[in-house]
């Protein structure tokens, strides 16, 4: 959402990485663990190939993919806050609502023209249809960042502007702290559900305008951070280890007669595994000087649209088409190259939306005149 005029293509580039994570999570948590998991699938696609009460090296696979989403998540509003916490109320916030309006009523139309025509080509197997009432239930992450950046305008800029560097970081570590507690945590989601997933967005929008005035990850040198990201993933996979066997265990304590299902962990907003990962990423991309690309900055100005036209339930179908399960119990190598590559193909599908999107918007501009009296 970033201005053409402030674009920095190290930045871009960070963010055409976030989103190709998030399309190989949701690739991952939409299809592919729902095929691991959901008895239906595994009886439809005949695919039940982990079933035993195993801890299966592969499945590494997918504990991989699972915090990426939400790492996706922490870049897109830190890179907000960046560079948008000095604008103070000098936030479009009516271009903003505008830009979001049309290219998700874009994304609607095109979702259900095109899953109405695929679904006549292809005698409608395993595929779900979209209606144009998507236009109010797409993306939930939409509605989350457009709130922060009206909290933004409205007083959290102008709270932020008043504060010296002590006590913003007081803020900070105190807000942090507050998500990060159990209890405050669940208090915060008992006064409202997702409450505490709008503070952490605000949280990082803020830290993102305190990485820009200070420079705080500035005296760490930049080993340390892909360190952080390692260790962050060697976590990850201990606790996969430890959700397994614990899961095993339970599987025969009971003397369970049922099938035996696997269990992947998963992330929320507020992990702090996601967070660690994502500044540090976001941090490492700050550091890097490359040229200015018009190429870069094009395709990072399309994750939006990117990010609509993949994340529902018509997307999901065509990739649950695919019998991901066999081929990652059999060839994982190759399983993990075919899920980089539909990631990749879903991309690239979107980018070729948004230049339509935007070849459209050209073409409604010269034909003002048809509908819109001087």
């Amino acid at each position: 959402m970033t201005p053409a005029k402030t674009r920095s293509s190290n930045i871009e580039l960070l963010r055409i990485l976030a989103m190709f994570m998030i399309i190989i999570f949701h690739i991952s948590d939409h299809c592919v663990k729902v095929q691991l998991t959901d008895t239906a699938s595994m009886l439809r696609m005949n695919n039940g190939l982990f079933c035993e009460p195993v801890f299966y090296k592969k499945l590494l696979l997918l504990s991989t993919f699972a915090p990426m989403g939400k790492i996706g998540n922490v870049i897109f509003i830190t890179i907000s806050g960046y560079f948008m916490v000095s604008k103070g109320n000098g936030i479009n916030l009516a271009k903003i609502s505008k830009k979001l309006l049309l290219q998700l009523g874009f994304a609607a139309v095109s979702l259900t023209l095109v899953s109405s025509f695929w679904y006549r080509m292809t005698d409608g197997v395993f595929l779900k249809l979209v209606n144009i009432n998507k236009f109010n239930s797409m993306s939930w992450f939409v509605g989350y960042y457009f709130f922060i950046i009206v909290i933004a305008y409205l007083f959290l800029n102008k709270f932020l502007a008043k504060l010296d560097k002590q006590k913003y970081f007081t803020f900070l570590i105190v807000l942090f702290a507050f998500i990060q507690f159990r209890w405050t945590g669940s208090m915060a989601n008992s006064l409202a559900n997702g409450l505490r997933t709008l503070l952490t967005g605000i949280f990082l929008y803020a830290l993102g305008g305190f990485i820009h005035l200070y420079n705080p990850f500035g005296k760490i040198r930049t080993y340390c951070l892909y360190l952080i990201i390692a260790v962050s993933f060697l976590f990850i996979y201990i606790s996969a280890y430890n959700v397994t066997q614990t899961n095993i265990q339970t599987y025969f304590l009971n003397e369970s007669k049922d099938i035996f299902i696997q269990k992947i962990p998963s992330f929320s907003d507020y992990s702090i595994i996601p967070i660690l990962v994502g500044l540090s990423l976001f941090e490492i991309f700050r550091r890097i000087h490359i040229p200015c690309s018009r190429m870069i900055n094009f395709v990072g100005a399309s994750t939006f649209m990117v990010y609509l036209l993949h994340d529902n339930a018509f997307a999901y179908s065509l990739w649950n088409t695919q019998d991901w399960i066999t081929l990652l119990y059999e060839h994982p190598y190759i399983y993990l190259f075919k899920h980089l590559r539909w990631a990749a193909a879903t991309f690239l599908i979107g980018i070729l939306f948004y230049i339509i999107y935007l070849c459209l918007g050209k073409a409604l501009s010269k034909c003002r005149w048809l509908v819109m009296k001087e």
